[in-house]
C-alpha cells in the first residue's frame, strides 16, 4: 500500500541519494532526488517534505531552503524543510538555519523511514487545521 507523499531530496552524494530513494520509495513514497542546484525549485510542485543535506558545495542548506522556500508555487501549501545531517551542533540549530526540522543519524536509513513518516503526519494534521479559504 502506497504512503501519501512526494519527497524531494537534495544531497551532493549520489550514493546517499541512492540509498534514500531505495528505502523510502520501498517505503511507498514517491521520492525524486537531486545533486543539482540549480533548477532544483522546479520538483517543489506537489511535494510535501523537502529533505536537504546541510554542507553541500558551493552553498550550504540554509542558502538552499530559503531560496526554495521562495519558490513554492503561489496559493500552493509549502512544503516541510527537513535538514538531513550527522551534525549534531547544527541540528540543534534547525529552525535559525530556516529548516522546519532535522533528521539526525543521517546515513542510519532504519531511522529515516518513521521520522519521515512522523513528519508527514505532522504536515497532514497542520494542513487540517488551517481555516479553509471561502469562494466569493
Amino acid at each position: 500500500m502506497a504512503q501519501a507523499g512526494r519527497i524531494l531530496v537534495v544531497d551532493d552524494s549520489e550514493i546517499v541519494l541512492m540509498r534514500i530513494r531505495v528505502e523510502l520509495s520501498s517505503a511507498g513514497y514517491d521520492v525524486v532526488t537531486t545533486t543539482q542546484l540549480v533548477g532544483t525549485a522546479r520538483h517543489l510542485r506537489g511535494c510535501d517534505l523537502v529533505i536537504i543535506d546541510l554542507h553541500m558545495p558551493g552553498l550550504d542548506g540554509s542558502q538552499i531552503v530559503s531560496s526554495l522556500r521562495s519558490a513554492v508555487p503561489a496559493g500552493e501549501a509549502p512544503p516541510l524543510f527537513y535538514l538531513y545531517t550527522t551534525d549534531a551542533a547544527a541540528g540543534r540549530r534547525y529552525a535559525e538555519l530556516g529548516f522546519d526540522g532535522v533528521f539526525g543519524k543521517k546515513g542510519d536509513l532504519l531511522a529515516l523511514t518513521p521520522q519521515v513518516q512522523a513528519a508527514l503526519r505532522l504536515r497532514k494534521l497542520s494542513l487540517m487545521s488551517r481555516p479553509k479559504e471561502r469562494a466569493t
